[in-house]
């Protein structure tokens, strides 16, 4: 049976638990459905495509016919059946397309991250511009504490240090940094957790849980 729905692409942003999640159910269904492809977008990367097909939530599934037209969008995390039954649906009909999206628009977004002057914490504002619609302020502003340099502050975070994974759960936050096995050696790990603490408290998170990877 051709399906209606040719390719299902999932558009999340890198470090984003519920968007990986989303991703093994896609996965799970293209070994059901094994006609349909399968992509990832990131949209903090790729951001021509977030723009070109409208993303405003991560994440979101977007379903495209054969001519590469979207058919449907679900915005957040679904079940596996919940995507099957949806394929079937709008093979039968029984569910009408995507409404129209307004075009994406870029913003500057102004955040407060913590840094080193001496021995103590202080705040340093950072305008941040946004390529698209899609709004992730958590996960932004540990990006740029990890990236921000700053005349007269010191970033515990070395150069090759890049954001793997976050995980929130009410007020404690689990993140996972990547660095050289010798910028981890040389660092303090600790001064690099009680930045991030300072900087999410912003957003409700009390505690945190370093953990580097290489």
């Amino acid at each position: 049976m051709k399906h209606k729905v040719n390719k299902i692409i999932l558009f999340t942003l890198s470090a984003c638990p519920t968007g990986r999640s989303m991703g093994t159910v896609l996965r799970e269904v293209k070994e059901k459905v094994i006609t349909i492809e399968f992509e990832t977008i990131y949209v903090d990367i790729q951001t021509e495509i977030t723009n070109e097909y409208r993303i405003k939530t991560n994440p979101t599934t977007l379903f495209l016919d054969h001519e590469g037209k979207e058919l449907y969008r679900v915005e957040g995390f679904q079940e596996t059946e919940h995507i099957l039954e949806l394929l079937e649906q709008l093979d039968s009909k029984e569910i009408k397309g995507s409404q129209s999206y307004e075009a994406n628009v870029e913003t500057v977004e102004t955040y407060t991250v913590y840094l080193y002057n001496q021995d103590s914490l202080e705040a340093v504002e950072i305008q941040q511009a946004n390529k698209t619609s899609v709004r992730a302020p958590r996960i932004t502003a540990v990006q740029i504490l990890l990236k921000v340099r700053k005349e007269g502050f010191e970033n515990p975070f070395p150069a090759s240090a890049s954001l793997e994974l976050v995980q929130f759960n009410g007020s404690f936050g689990e993140i996972t940094i990547r660095m050289t096995r010798e910028d981890e050696q040389q660092g303090d790990k600790e001064k690099m957790r009680l930045a991030l603490v300072k900087t999410l408290n912003h957003f409700g998170i009390d505690d945190v849980k370093l953990t580097v990877t290489h």
